[in-house]
Formats: C-alpha cells, sequence, structure tokens
C-alpha cells in the first residue's frame, strides 16, 4: 500500500457516519487525514435513521448540503409519527409525534429532524470525502496497532482486502494524531485498555432487515416506528421506506438461541405475525443479533489518540441519540486538533474535549435508558400484572381502551423518548475552553429547549436579513474561525488572526434587538468558537479584553 499523504496528519479509523465527519471536517480546518476502514463496502442493512437538526446543521456548516440530506430522508408526513399497536394491521392504542419535524422547529433550527437510513447518510457523507483531495480514504484496511513515539503515533495498517492483489500486505505510518470511531467494539479503545462505565448487557435483539411493500397496510396510520403489544408478540417495526425498505426489532436469547436457528423461513413467520396477516413479495435481506448497552468510557483520550462516536459511548437506541451525539464530538474535537496543529493553540486546549463531550454523552445515555424503560408502563397498561391472566386482559382493554385511563397515562409517558429537543441542541460546555461558563442547569424536562446566549450555550438559530434576504445567522458565523458578534455601538477592533467580525444591525438585521437577545449592552460582544458555542460575553468589548481570553481559551503560554 504505497501513499503520498505526507500532509495526512491524523489517521481517523472507521468510516461510519462519525469517521467521515470526522475527516470533512479536519479538511474544512485544512488538516489532511488517512480514513481506514476494514469494511470492503459500506453499510447496506439500515441501522440508524434519525439525523437530528443539530448534526444537519454540523453538515451544512462544512459543504454538504443539508436540504439534500432532508430530501434523501423520509417526509414528515410519512415518517413523523410514532404508533402502539398490537400488530402492524391491529388495533392501535395512540400515537405520539416522532420529534419536531413541523414548521414550528424552524423557529429552534433552520434545518428539523430527518428520518435518513444510515446506509443512505453514509453514502452521501462518501461522496464528498471521494471529491476531498485532504482526505486519503482507503477500504479493506484495518489498524492492528498503534505506538506513541515522542510527538507522533506510528499506525500499523494493514490490507485486508484489495483488487491490486496487495492483500495481507502491511506498512506503518506516522500521525500526529489518531481518532477512533470504530465502533462500539472498538478495537482501538481495548487496545488502550480504556473501560466502559455502565450496565454492559440490558437486552439482546435480532434486526431483521426485509423488502416489502407495506404502504398499503399503512395507509391511515404511516410511522416511522410500530411499537408491538399483542400477547405473544414481540418487537418494534422500524418504517425506512414504507413501499420498500423496513426492520423488525426482535427480542432473543443468545444463551438460549443460535443465530442459525433464524433462517428465513422462521423470519418471515415472526414478521408476518407481527404484521397480523400473510405477506407475499417479502425478502429477508439480513439478520443481524445486537445488545442494547448503556456505556460510556472512562476516558476520551488516551496520549495522542482519541475516542468518538460509538467507541466513546454505546447509547441505546431508544431517542435517536447515537450517531447525532458522534457528530458533536467530532465538530468538537476537529477544530481543536486543527488549532494546535496549526500552532494556534496548547496541547491543553486538547484536553477540554473530554471534559465537554463526556457529560453529553452520559445525559444522553440517561435519558435513552430512561425510555427504553418507560415502555414497560405500556406493557403493565395493556397486558397487567398477572401473566397468567395477560390475554384476558389485553383483551378487555382492546374492547374498551377509554376504560383503562392507565393506558392513556403510559402512552402520554413516552413523549421524552420522542421529543428530547433540549438534549439535541440545547447542551452546553463548562470547560477551561470556555471562558465564565454560566451553569449547566439540571436537566429537568428533556423537550423543553430554551435558546440561550450564555457562555458555553450553543448560540441561538436566528433567522435574519442580510442584503435583503433571509438567512440563518448560522451561515453567516464561520464553522472553521471564532466570530466576534459585536453589539451596534461596539468599537471596530484589530483582534486576533483567528477571528472574524460580525455587527448587529451592521453586517446583518435581526428583528428583535441586540439587548434583548444578548442581555449585553450595545457595545458589547459575544465571541462564538468555531463549533457554535459561545466562548464568552463582553460587556464593553475591547482588542486586550479579546486577547486575553484567546489566549485563555487555546491554552497558549504566556
Amino acid at each position: 500500500m504505497e501513499s503520498d499523504q505526507s500532509s495526512a496528519r491524523v489517521l481517523i479509523v472507521g468510516a461510519g457516519p462519525v469517521g467521515q465527519l470526522a475527516a470533512l471536517l479536519l479538511s474544512y480546518h485544512g488538516i489532511g487525514s488517512v480514513l481506514i476502514d476494514k469494511r470492503v463496502k459500506s453499510l447496506s442493512a439500515p441501522k440508524a435513521h434519525a439525523i437530528n437538526g443539530r448534526t444537519l446543521e454540523i453538515c451544512e456548516s462544512i459543504g454538504v448540503r443539508a436540504k439534500r440530506l432532508r430530501e434523501l430522508g423520509a417526509s414528515a408526513n410519512e415518517g413523523g409519527e410514532v404508533r402502539f399497536v398490537g400488530t402492524l394491521t391491529g388495533p392501535e392504542f395512540g400515537c405520539l409525534p416522532y420529534e419536531r419535524q413541523d414548521e414550528d422547529a424552524f423557529e429552534f433550527t433552520p434545518f428539523p429532524l430527518s428520518n435518513i437510513p444510515q446506509p443512505v447518510f453514509e453514502e452521501e457523507l462518501e461522496a464528498h470525502v471521494r471529491d476531498n483531495f485532504g482526505i486519503d480514504f482507503r477500504r479493506g484496511v484495518e489498524c492492528t496497532a498503534l505506538h506513541e513515539v515522542d510527538e507522533r503515533v506510528d499506525a500499523t495498517l494493514v490490507a485486508l482486502e484489495a483488487d491490486e492483489g496487495n492483500e495481507g500486505e502491511e506498512e506503518t505510518q506516522s500521525f500526529d494524531y489518531v481518532i477512533a470511531a470504530d465502533g462500539a467494539g472498538s478495537k482501538i479503545r481495548d487496545s488502550l485498555g480504556i473501560e466502559m462505565e455502565g450496565p454492559e448487557a440490558l437486552a439482546d435483539y435480532l434486526m431483521i432487515h426485509f423488502s416489502a411493500d407495506l404502504r398499503p397496510l399503512t395507509e391511515g396510520r404511516q410511522g416511522v416506528l410500530y411499537f408491538l403489544f399483542e400477547p405473544g408478540v414481540r418487537g418494534t417495526f422500524i418504517a425506512y421506506d414504507h413501499s420498500k425498505t423496513w426492520v423488525f426489532m426482535h427480542p432473543w436469547n443468545p444463551e438460549s438461541e443460535d443465530r442459525e436457528d433464524y433462517d428465513d423461513q422462521r423470519c418471515l413467520a415472526l414478521i408476518e405475525k407481527a404484521v397480523g396477516r400473510s405477506l407475499p413479495e417479502t425478502t429477508v435481506e439480513n439478520v443481524s443479533p445486537w445488545t442494547m448497552t448503556a456505556q460510556v468510557a472512562k476516558q476520551y483520550r488516551r496520549g495522542r489518540v482519541f475516542l468518538a462516536g460509538d467507541a466513546a459511548h454505546r447509547i441505546p437506541p431508544a431517542g435517536g441519540l447515537g450517531i447525532n451525539s458522534g457528530a458533536g464530538d467530532v465538530q468538537n474535537l476537529t477544530w481543536k486538533l486543527a488549532a494546535v496543529l496549526r500552532g494556534e493553540a496548547g496541547q491543553a486546549l486538547l484536553d477540554t474535549y473530554e471534559v465537554e463531550r463526556q457529560p453529553v454523552a452520559r445525559n444522553n445515555n440517561e435519558q435513552s435508558l430512561k425510555n427504553a424503560m418507560k415502555i414497560f408502563d405500556l406493557i403493565v397498561a395493556l397486558h397487567g400484572t398477572e401473566p397468567e391472566k395477560t390475554a384476558e386482559r389485553y383483551a378487555a382493554v382492546t374492547a374498551d381502551p377509554g376504560a383503562y385511563p392507565e393506558l392513556a397515562q403510559a402512552v402520554a409517558a413516552q413523549k421524552p423518548h420522542f421529543d428530547s429537543f433540549d438534549l439535541q441542541l440545547g447542551y452546553r460546555y463548562e470547560s477551561a475552553a470556555i471562558h465564565d461558563p454560566a451553569p449547566i442547569p439540571e436537566i429537568t424536562d428533556v423537550s423543553d429547549y430554551r435558546p440561550s446566549w450564555d457562555a458555553g450555550a450553543h448560540f441561538p438559530h436566528r433567522w435574519v436579513s442580510r442584503n435583503g434576504d433571509t438567512v440563518p445567522l448560522q451561515s453567516l458565523l464561520s464553522a472553521s474561525r471564532f466570530t466576534l458578534l459585536c453589539g451596534p455601538t461596539a468599537g471596530q477592533l484589530d483582534c486576533d488572526k483567528m477571528i472574524d467580525h460580525l455587527r448587529f444591525g451592521a453586517d446583518f438585521e435581526d428583528s428583535d434587538g441586540w439587548e434583548s437577545q444578548t442581555g449585553l449592552p450595545a457595545d458589547g460582544a459575544v465571541l462564538v468558537r468555531p463549533d457554535g458555542h459561545v466562548a464568552a460575553r463582553f460587556d464593553a468589548v475591547s482588542a486586550e479584553a479579546v486577547a486575553s481570553v484567546m489566549n485563555e481559551i487555546l491554552a497558549r503560554s504566556a
């Protein structure tokens, strides 16, 4: 394996969505990378599907157009609801909106959540990766060893399969840093001896991916998730495309069953039972076992190696926070790596990655675990607490749901599972890379997102006017540099070369006033980091004050 990528300074292991975003973000910051994946082909079986507003904003900021991604996803009409049913064609016991996909969401983000199958998301990212000259992308390559020597990491890369006949060929290449985005079973994490905290095995499932046109069966009650509660039927349907692509999540016991027991015939029988009728032209595409866990790595960094995405946190899928947490990880990490590699920041800046991102993963994990456990409230409401009377109870509730108010209460209690707007958009940071951070408020309602200009919060989305056009404020802020957003009377400053300037009322206009929004006087300013988080607030901004804060945030030597 020959490579002339002498400018590649970061190795990224794992080319899922998180690894690909890491490579694209680094390139946007001017840093070359080698991106490897042991898979010869990209993912085909659908896994995650919820790509939230913040992740779409990250994509948009580096040229991966959010509008295009949202067009690739399901419409809000088709994927905008969650249904609690007996079988797919059986009685329905309740329905909830699936996240904020309606017009009201545009008040808080220019790109509301969209249901995009992970393979489709990966394919779109990969097209951008392959067009990027700063990324050396190699499939069928595994990292088998890392050795940190002085100020570099020597990586042993082995070709697993290749058209050129170089299978088994090995090379050692040196990098400044390594990002391990190699998934929940990360070999890099294990090789570093980094332990995971939290329950290792909560439940076991078979992901049965099948092709079928079930649109005629879901007419009038379309949705993205169908939770099934008829006695003798267990699992959840995920509708990636009602006319073609479905997944049936079926609980199983790997200690008493073998994967081989689930051949196509048995899987089709399970699917038909869960649907509630026979199905012509149904094809089982893939059957994969997986274990639900809720764990966060004790450390996100070991020397010059960083964990990101599922390698750093195994988040239950109940809430769709897995990929999105990983996107936030690499957005946070890459601008810091770039600043250090360009000589603009000290090494201590990299320590703030774990300090900032680990609490976010813990919050997301905790809420996802709560979401998963809340489903049991519905089971109790429909099946009762006496196993021998399950069928009798279910029949009675089905006949007259209104006679059982606990059912409606159990459905309403699922709301945080499917509306976690504050977790998606409202996470804050408190570290040495934030000057005088505001205390992070305790999360009491994950649905209640309140935009804030506090230090540590992500700057609020605003629809502003520039040259007669209405645009999101995000489009005016750099994703590779700091932005000093100044009040209308703040003086012109000669600041750090890493800082762009925007003046409220001059470079853009907003329907709400500066002071009412930010709580700062007209000659104040807000310093925004490349990842969109407020780094500092100034009541009366000056070049000296900004320089002092920049030195503090970037851990520059005095």
